[in-house]
């Protein structure tokens, strides 16, 4: 509203006083005027205007008012309306903002005038959670000498959320969070990166790094903050601890910086490693250290810094793999190693073999075959053998016997004479010549008097195990088979792991489908017996599949496998029988002994209901077995087997079950042999005799532990074995 009123002529500002005159005015305005002071309470949002508001402001006022909100939130204000006297600088009426100790600025005018300066719709925003308004206005208002009256202004503030985290707006006391800062509506909190924790004064961090474990076969580990700087005073200690048997390999990321000095190796800080016993080194500077592989299962990382604390630090890689053995070197030109590996590792083994014409030596001691097993602490478990040139030094060792001197010299020159004898009661002495005494013959070896080299055999006792087991126990998860309870028990490896049943000291009965598979490969079906023979590994003479291997492998001469067995027929397994002769008769003991065939005669052993025992290192749950397991297995009916084959498939036509087969076992109590027990022998206990007799090999089935299981009935293939087998048969029956 405007109301004119009659003024001097002089009435103008600017002009009618000279400026002493107006600082008087204006000092006395002060002194007469109204002065006020107007807090707010710390509310989210309120309204501020001016004296009067809406009517006019009065003269010579001063009003301030402070603007406070809660703790957390800022300050926003704006003018909804703004009507005040306008002038050049807004010397005469105003509103003054502060907030934070800084000017907002003055503020005067009207939306449309051209002196002044309206806010226009600005939005003022302080930092922290205050602000000051002051408002002015001076003795009169007139324009033109017109007395004007301004309503003055209205204005609205309200909290908004201050976010702590953003920098420049840190208005507390003390330090911002050292880490991370978290914003959230009237306030904030702090957290640290990965390995450190939040002090008590919920702002600073410090690292945990003391005593840090890993067991996983590979990962990731590093220096504090990595890649950003590391702390300062650290004392971390980090401990790698894998399977033993393993080895842990280093690899250092990129980047690679710890604090150096050019002169002085690694003063300020250091990265120290030890593998196991062994200190592996110091590092420190700006280029990663190579690869390390520590060849040890047990790693422990230092990391120490001093005050300092500017540099990023270091990150590692660590992976395992089996331990690495020395890659065995022959002692001489005449040891040969069996299928030689680029590199050998924890758990695998090498067989040496020597040229014709030379003796596998360990020391004093000729061997027949050797195996060494790499162990894990990377050695080997037996030291390197070496091929001797055969000489009379010492008469070839009678397998499962001896010899005693008979010649006054004893020195094993030539003419020195020795008799052989065997050892009872796993044995029994046989001659050709019906000679068992030997002379070493100027050939350098040792001849009998009929000129033959071929010294005595010591014929196998078959059948008499030391610890005959009588216990009933299924095979599948079944009970472990206690030492010399099953000492005929072969394992085969020739196109995979399977079983076999020692015949008398040289031969193993097997089944054919060991040698030669069922839908076998176009590879495998072009090999010969005799390239099958060379590959083909036997181990005897313990329970523990481990144990086998360090026992050795036993070389094959020649493998048999019956002209009936059709490898290309998948679902018929007529005739899946095999012998497998060794290349070297076998020392047979408590744990190395052979079972007997059966008599051609006597088929009762196929009678239903006659017990019978397979054993095996076959799969149990879904995984190869370790210990040789065993089960009895009850002779089923060959009408109610058959009847239980009606409407099951293999490879989708019905399987063959012919008079050459027998099965056994139950579809009820789950008694069966598995994949890798294959080729072994169902074995029975002659009441008359107490004799073991192998009357079945482990032939084929229809899952594992589901059903029946089908045999091959050896009585059916005797004259087959014996054909083979030749002046062998004898100590294959059980006639002593």
């Amino acid at each position: 509203m405007v109301v004119k009123i009659p003024k001097q002529e002089t009435s103008q500002k600017e002009k009618q006083f000279p400026l002493l005159l107006f600082l008087l005015l204006l000092q006395e305005a002060f002194l007469f005027g109204v002065v006020s002071s107007m807090p707010t309470s710390k509310k989210l949002y309120g309204e501020v205007k001016s004296p009067n508001y809406p009517k006019p402001y009065p003269d010579n006022n001063i009003t301030t008012w402070d603007i406070s909100v809660p703790k957390g939130f800022r300050v926003k204000l704006n003018f909804w309306q703004f009507d005040l006297e306008p002038s050049e600088a807004c010397q005469y009426d105003y509103v003054k903002i502060t907030a934070d100790k800084q000017d907002l600025g003055r503020y005067c005018g009207q939306a449309d005038s051209i002196t002044g300066n309206h806010p226009r719709g600005k939005e003022f925003l302080s930092t922290g959670n205050h602000m000051q308004l002051l408002f002015h206005s001076d003795f009169s208002n007139e324009e033109n000498g017109v007395v004007v009256f301004y309503k003055g202004f209205l204005a609205y503030y309200q909290a908004i959320d201050l976010d702590e985290c953003v920098k420049g707006n840190d208005i507390e006391d003390g330090p911002r969070c050292q880490h991370f800062c978290h914003n959230y509506v009237g306030g904030y909190f702090c957290s640290c990166q990965p390995g450190y924790r939040l002090q008590s004064d919920l702002h600073t961090c410090r690292v945990d790094c003391s005593n840090e474990l890993f067991t996983e076969p590979s990962g990731y580990l590093s220096s504090p903050g990595y890649p950003q700087s590391y702390p300062a005073e650290l004392q971390c200690n980090y401990s790698i601890r894998v399977e033993k048997g393993m080895t842990i390999t280093l690899k250092f990321l990129e980047p690679f910086e710890i604090d150096d000095h050019p002169q002085v190796r690694c003063p300020y800080d250091q990265l120290k490693i030890q593998a196991g016993q062994k200190t592996i080194g110091e590092f420190c500077g700006t280029v990663p250290p190579r690869n390390i592989e520590t060849n040890s299962s047990s790693v422990d990382i230092l990391f120490l810094t001093d005050e300092s604390g500017l540099s990023r630090g270091w990150k590692i890689w660590y992976s395992t793999e089996r331990i690495r053995c020395p890659q065995p070197v022959p002692n001489d030109d005449s040891t040969i190693i069996k299928a030689p590996q680029p590199i050998y590792r924890y758990q695998d083994y090498f067989i040496v073999t020597c040229k014709t014409g030379y003796n596998l030596m360990e020391a004093d001691e000729k061997l027949a075959s050797f195996t060494s097993v790499c162990q894990d602490d990377g050695t080997w478990h037996r030291p390197m053998p070496r091929c001797e040139i055969v000489n009379c030094d010492t008469p070839r060792i009678l397998k499962n016997g001896d010899f005693d001197y008979v010649s006054q010299k004893k020195n094993n020159n030539y003419q020195s004479v020795v008799r052989y004898r065997c050892n009872e009661p796993y044995y029994h002495l046989v001659t050709n010549t019906g000679s068992d005494t030997y002379t070493c013959s100027p050939q350098g070896s040792w001849k009998d008097q009929n000129g033959e080299e071929e010294i005595p055999a010591c014929l196998p006792v078959c059948g008499l195990p030391d610890s005959p087991i009588l216990e009933i126990q299924r095979i599948i998860g079944g009970k472990d088979a206690p030492p010399g309870s099953f000492p005929w028990q072969a394992m085969t490896i020739i196109s995979g792991r399977a079983g076999g049943a020692l015949l008398g000291d040289r031969w193993i009965l097997t089944a054919a489908h060991t040698v030669f598979p069922k839908g076998q490969s176009e590879s495998e079906e072009t090999q010969t017996l005799e390239q099958v023979a060379e590959k083909a590994e036997i181990f005897l003479g313990h329970t523990v599949v481990t144990e086998l291997f360090k026992l050795g492998n036993r070389p094959v001469r020649r493998l048999f496998v019956h002209p009936d067995y059709n490898p290309n027929d998948e679902h018929n397994f007529d005739g899946d029988i095999a012998l497998i002769e060794l290349r070297d008769p076998v020392t047979l003991g408590p744990d190395v002994l052979p079972v007997c065939l059966p008599d051609p005669g006597n088929s009762s052993f196929y009678v239903p209901g006659w017990m019978g025992y397979a054993s095996g290192f076959g799969v149990e749950k879904n995984i190869l077995a370790n210990k040789l397991k065993y089960a009895p297995i009850p002779v089923a009916s060959q009408v109610m087997c058959q009847d239980w084959l009606q409407g099951k498939k293999i490879n989708r036509r019905d399987p063959v079950f012919t008079a050459n087969m027998f099965c056994a076992g139950s579809p009820n109590e789950g008694k069966d042999t598995c994949q890798g027990d294959s080729g072994g022998a169902l074995t029975v206990r002659d009441p008359v005799t107490q004799r073991w007799v192998a009357t079945g090999i482990v032939s084929w089935g229809i899952g594992c532990g589901k059903g029946y299981g089908f045999y091959t009935k050896v009585i059916n293939y005797l004259d087959w074995v014996k054909g083979i087998v030749g002046k062998d048969w004898d100590s294959m029956q059980a006639v002593y």
